[in-house]
C-alpha cells in the first residue's frame, strides 16, 4: 500500500465529555487506560501502515500545538490548521488537494481522532481490501456492524454484494439513515444490512476530488486557491470562512453512487459520552469504574472520575456519574448522559 496517506480528523470540542474535554483541551487528547491520548492511538493503528510524510492532521488553529506535542512524528508543515470548524467535507477536501499535490497517485485512509477501535488488526484487514477497491475508483467506508439497538449512531444501508477479500466484503451502499429511536433501531438490527457509520473513509484523491467537482464546485476552487498560496495565511484566512459548512455526508457521499461499504466488527467506540469514556476503563465486582481516589460503600454501577487529589465517598447510590475537576464537580444520572452538553454550553456562556 506504498500510496496510502492517513488522515486524522481532529477538530471537535467534545462537550459531552465537560468538564474534562474543554474547547481548549478537547476529547482527542483525553487519557485512555492505556497511557496514550485517543489521537496517539489512532496514529499508531495505521502507523506501520505509512511513513510520517503519509501522516497528516487536520484540526483547529489553536490545537495545533497540542497535536504537535500529542504526534511529534508528523512533520508540522502536515499539520493542517483550521482557522474555525466548518464540519468535515472542507476539511477533507483540502487534505485531498494537499495530498495530490504531493502524490497524485495518493489513496487516504481517514480516520476521527476521537474514537477507540479495539481490534487493530481486523481494521488492517479491513484496510487492505478498501485500499484494493479505492485504486479501482471506488469510494470505501467501513461500517460497524451493531453489537445493541443503539440511537446514538448514524446507520448505512447496504444492498448487493460488489466484492470480497482479505476475509470481508464489500457492498454497495443503498442510503444513509439518522440517528434512530429505539424502535427502529431495533429493527434495523433484524433487518441485517445496516450498519453504523463510524466515520472511517478510504478513497484515492482523484476519485473524492472528481466527486468534489461535481457535487461542491466552488468549494473546491477555494481550496485550490489555498492550497496554492502554501504558507501564505493571508488567503487561508480570507477564504476559510467563506466555505459551506457541510459534513462529508450530506455533501458528498448521500448523493454518490460510487460508494462501498465493508462491515466489520472492530471493537469501535466513538466515546461519545461520560458512560462510554468511562467503560474504558475496568469495573469492580460491583461495577464500580474509578479513576482516582475513590472508597464507595454499597454503590453499584457508578463512573468516578477524580481529577484532584481529594477522596470522593459514596454510599448507596446506583448508575450515577461523578466527575470531581479542581474547580468544579458534575454529578450525573448515567439516563441523562447527553445532557452533560447542555451544561457545558451554559456553562461556557457564563464564562
Amino acid at each position: 500500500m506504498k500510496h496510502l496517506n492517513a488522515v486524522i480528523l481532529a477538530g471537535g470540542s467534545g462537550t459531552r465529555l465537560w468538564p474534562l474535554s474543554t474547547p481548549s483541551f478537547p476529547k482527542q487528547f483525553l487519557p485512555l487506560p492505556s497511557g496514550q491520548s485517543m489521537i496517539q492511538e489512532t496514529l499508531e493503528r495505521v502507523a506501520p501502515l505509512v511513513t510520517p510524510q503519509q501522516s497528516w492532521v487536520v484540526t483547529g488553529a489553536n490545537m495545533a500545538g497540542l497535536v504537535h506535542e500529542h504526534l511529534p512524528t508528523i512533520p508540522e508543515t502536515h499539520i493542517l490548521r483550521e482557522p474555525l470548524g466548518r464540519n468535515s467535507a472542507p476539511a477533507i477536501v483540502w487534505a485531498a488537494e494537499t495530498i495530490a499535490r504531493q502524490d497524485p497517485d495518493a489513496v487516504m485512509a481517514i480516520f476521527s481522532a476521537d474514537a477507540v477501535i479495539l481490534e487493530v488488526e481486523n481494521l488492517r484487514q479491513t484496510l487492505q481490501l478498501a485500499y484494493q477497491l479505492a485504486e479501482q475508483g471506488k469510494l470505501v467506508t467501513i461500517g460497524i456492524q451493531p453489537t445493541k439497538p443503539e440511537t446514538g449512531y448514524g446507520y448505512i444501508r447496504y444492498a448487493e454484494e460488489f466484492s470480497q477479500d482479505y476475509g470481508y466484503t464489500a457492498f454497495q451502499v443503498e442510503r444513509f439513515v439518522e440517528k434512530p429511536n429505539l424502535e427502529t433501531a431495533q429493527n434495523y438490527i433484524q433487518d441485517g444490512h445496516y450498519v453504523w457509520n463510524a466515520g472511517i473513509f478510504i478513497w484515492s484523491v482523484k476519485a473524492i476530488l472528481a466527486e468534489f467537482r461535481d457535487h461542491l464546485p466552488e468549494m473546491v476552487k477555494h481550496i485550490q486557491d489555498i492550497v496554492s498560496a502554501g504558507p501564505d495565511e493571508k488567503t487561508l484566512q480570507e477564504r476559510w470562512p467563506s466555505l459551506q459548512s457541510i459534513s462529508i455526508d450530506y455533501g458528498i457521499l448521500e448523493k454518490t453512487q460510487n460508494l462501498v461499504v465493508i462491515p466489520a466488527q472492530l471493537g469501535w467506540n466513538d466515546v461519545g459520552n461520560w458512560e462510554q469514556y468511562g467503560a474504558l476503563f475496568p469495573a469492580d465486582e460491583q461495577g464500580i469504574r474509578a479513576v482516582g481516589a475513590h472508597i464507595g460503600l454499597g454503590s453499584q454501577n457508578v463512573i468516578v472520575y477524580n481529577n484532584t487529589a481529594r477522596r470522593i465517598y459514596t454510599i448507596g447510590i446506583e448508575d450515577v456519574i461523578v466527575v470531581e475537576m479542581e474547580d468544579m464537580t458534575v454529578i450525573c444520572h448515567k439516563t441523562h448522559v447527553q445532557r452533560v452538553k447542555e451544561l457545558a454550553e451554559q456553562h461556557h456562556k457564563k464564562a
